[in-house]
């Protein structure tokens, strides 16, 4: 192969790779929103926060200490109302002996009624 088309066939292929970066990846990443009464909480031994959120956008939901908490700090207790963004499917292990993990969704970002 001369130089000249495989310089053409290598900025083909980087353009292909920048296309698909830049259109097909924010698309998946991005986060949803959520928000409801807390029905039921459990406090794990990950140091996460498990939450079954109720209506209107619930369903069962994890905090992490990574996740952006604004000013009345992170579930509590149930009734305390949650509302915020959450993206990627996560864990709480709530036993070790015996294993018992729960599954969830992580809260990135969150504010809490007292």
């Amino acid at each position: 192969m001369t130089s000249q088309r495989l310089r053409y066939r290598f900025a083909s292929v980087l353009l292909f790779a920048t296309l698909v970066v830049t259109f097909a990846a924010p698309r998946a990443a991005h986060a949803f929103p959520f928000g409801g009464a807390i029905g039921q909480i459990i406090f794990c031994y990950n140091n996460a926060i498990w939450a079954n959120v109720g209506p209107p956008r619930g369903g069962q939901f994890i905090w992490t200490p990574t996740t952006k908490t604004y000013m009345f700090g992170p579930p509590r207790h149930s009734g305390q109302w949650l509302l915020g963004l959450a993206a990627p499917p996560y864990f709480c292990v709530v036993s070790i002996d015996p294993v018992i993990v729960y599954a969830g969704i992580l809260i990135t970002m969150m504010g809490s009624s007292q």
